[in-house]
């Protein structure tokens, strides 16, 4: 029971990744919102797919693989849902938001290695 609830808690950045997808979505297909804000489109994911990453009892801080592609994966994720039919916005969102990918990537690692100072500290 205790595995099965670390692995939902280490992937609640991607799940509530894929909801904002979904929810911006709708937004835009019905109520007409814009796709053009930087914030809705890029920070708010990234912030979703590092919360996962600042809590301990998940455990992602011990690899640096999960530390950097967590983040990584989770604001992808988030862009392919968010522009599903749009395939004219996808190749637009993605080389442009490359380099903001990676840089979610390395503030996971960043992050983590703050969690993981924080975790060996607690336990001294």
């Amino acid at each position: 029971m205790l595995r099965k609830k670390i692995k939902i808690q280490s992937y609640s950045g991607v799940l509530f990744a894929v909801f904002y997808g979904v929810f911006l979505r709708v937004l835009r297909d019905y109520f007409d919102v814009s796709n053009e804000n930087f914030i809705f489109i890029f920070v708010v994911p990234a912030i979703i797919s590092l919360v996962p990453v600042c809590y301990v009892t998940t455990g992602i801080y011990r690899s640096k693989i999960k530390l950097f592609f967590y983040p990584f994966f989770s604001t992808l994720l988030f862009l392919i849902i968010y522009s599903v039919s749009s395939w004219i916005d996808f190749p637009l969102f993605l080389l442009l938001g490359l380099p903001f990918y990676i840089i979610i990537g390395v503030l996971g690692i960043l992050v983590g290695g703050v969690v993981k100072e924080r975790a060996e500290n607690k336990k001294l």
